[in-house]
């Protein structure tokens, strides 16, 4: 062989060398880009989590404090202590906020413009519409106490301004959401995909009757009661207005002194306080409709919500709750230097406080064995499954699902699908109403309904899965 013939050879064995190198150097970096988001965002679930237990404890205790004035027929300070946990319920969780930010940027995520796009919308929808103006059945907001709409605008400007390193995904905004096929990802993703087993497990009937876009019942609307939790993680508790003495037995209330508080109320004073049978009273509980255990399909009013998703062996009863989590996003953008080019890896990471309820009088229940009434008995916080909490289809920092929510539905429901420019969901509409699609979905169940197997959740270029990470 030729010496030029060798240097050409060994040209090409270093060029290879050369190429490998770099891809091992971009395998690194995206390992690592990875690695680095998951941290940040699991870090920024918990310090969101975790402030959200604080603010439930907090809660709580003001609740047996109340009990202490009520007994002592101290109406002042029980007013005081109600307009303290109203402020905490909305004012609390955008604190939560803050520090899961912190979080994020202690584990080395970068600030991001598409976290605080929404937000900012919708600060000046609390100036403009909730100081001011009416909700959709024409009834204006009301504040859960005197001043809130402008604490709560300013509270959430002010972690703005700090610049959002991750973004809060399980928002809830005072408006439709929940409940309605249009304000589910998966409608669409499987409209898009023509996934008819997504159909054949969750909307077979819709798939069959459906019409036309008149078909559509209204979207679901907020209660008042939700109002007076903040919609960035949300606590889901409730102010109840009656007399404690309807919801409590004196031995319950002995109870939840003695075992959460400084001690048993004398006899005496119970027997004598008008307070505590003051049904303008107002006490803090958990929301029913939130709070209850996750793996029987129960909830606190001993009903069957069908809320299950798959699990793998024995879950401890202490965790076997359902109610307030945070979950986070965070992007991390990584460079390719074999192909000169970037991407964002992603990852959304869901977080909840756990406590246990001491039983009383043989109730097994973690939260019903005191009638929901809230106490100071949160401890911990754990990651868990982001479909274990919901709430991902909600997320803020995707801009585009939440503006085709908030402005390109109520154009739709009235009007039909419309010509939104770069909106994949409006696309979705368009193709779901023509009768052909649908009836092409309805031919394929048909025949093969029987092949369709439920699924488990999964992986994704998005970070972690619908069951965990």
């Amino acid at each position: 062989m030729r010496r030029g013939q060798v240097a050409i050879y060994l040209l090409l064995v270093l060029v290879a060398l050369f190429l490998l190198a770099l891809l091992n150097v971009d395998v690194f970096d995206v390992v690592r880009g990875k690695n680095r988001v998951q941290n940040g965002g699991d870090a920024a679930a918990l310090a969101a989590a975790r402030k959200q237990g604080r603010l439930l404890n907090e809660i709580g205790k003001l609740n047996i404090a109340h009990l202490v004035a009520a007994a002592e027929n101290d109406a002042r300070t029980c007013e005081e202590l109600t307009m303290e946990q109203r402020r905490l319920a909305l004012l609390g969780p955008v604190e939560a906020l803050r520090l899961a930010n912190n979080a994020a940027k202690k584990n080395g995520m970068e600030v991001r413009d598409e976290f605080a796009a929404i937000l900012h919308e919708h600060v000046e929808d609390i100036r403009l519409v909730y100081s001011g103006g009416t909700n959709e059945e024409g009834e204006p907001y009301p504040e859960p106490y005197p001043g809130a709409w402008t604490e709560y605008a300013t509270a959430i400007e002010n972690v703005i301004s700090e610049g959002l390193a991750c973004g809060p995904d399980n928002v809830e905004f005072y408006g439709a959401q929940g409940g309605h096929y249009l304000l589910m990802k998966d409608f669409y993703h499987a409209i898009a995909g023509e996934n008819w087993c997504w159909f054949h497990w969750h909307a077979e009937g819709l798939l069959n009757s459906y019409s036309s876009y008149t078909d559509w019942s209204p979207l679901p609307t907020r209660s008042e009661n939700s109002m007076e939790n903040s919609e960035i993680f949300n606590l889901h508790v409730r102010a109840w207005k009656g007399a404690i003495t309807d919801l409590l037995s004196t031995n319950e209330i002995q109870h939840i002194c003695r075992v959460y508080g400084d001690g048993e109320i004398p006899q005496e004073q119970l027997a004598e306080s008008f307070i505590l049978t003051n049904r303008d009273q107002v006490w803090f509980l958990f929301e029913s409709g939130r709070w209850g255990r996750w793996f029987n399909g129960l909830s606190l009013a001993g009903e069957d919500d069908g809320y299950e998703f798959p699990i793998v062996g024995e879950i401890k009863p202490e965790y076997n709750v359902r109610g307030c989590a945070a979950i986070t996003r965070c992007i991390k953008e990584v460079e390719s230097v074999a192909l000169e080019s970037t991407s964002d890896v992603v990852w959304a990471a869901g977080a909840k406080p756990f406590g246990t309820v001491e039983n009383f009088e043989g109730e097994t229940d973690v939260v019903t064995a005191l009638k929901s009434f809230v106490v100071p008995c949160f401890t911990n916080v754990r990651l868990v499954p982001l479909d274990s909490v919901g709430g991902e289809d909600l997320a803020t920092a995707d801009y585009g699902w939440v503006t085709h929510v908030r402005k390109h539905l109520p154009f739709y429901l009235e009007h039909g699908p419309m010509n939104a420019q770069g909106c994949f969901y409006c696309l979705q509409l368009q193709t779901w109403e023509k009768k052909y699609f649908r009836d092409g979905g309805i031919r394929w169940l048909k025949y093969y309904a029987g092949t369709c197997i439920r699924g488990t959740g999964g992986g994704g270029s998005h970070g972690g899965t619908s069951h965990g990470h």
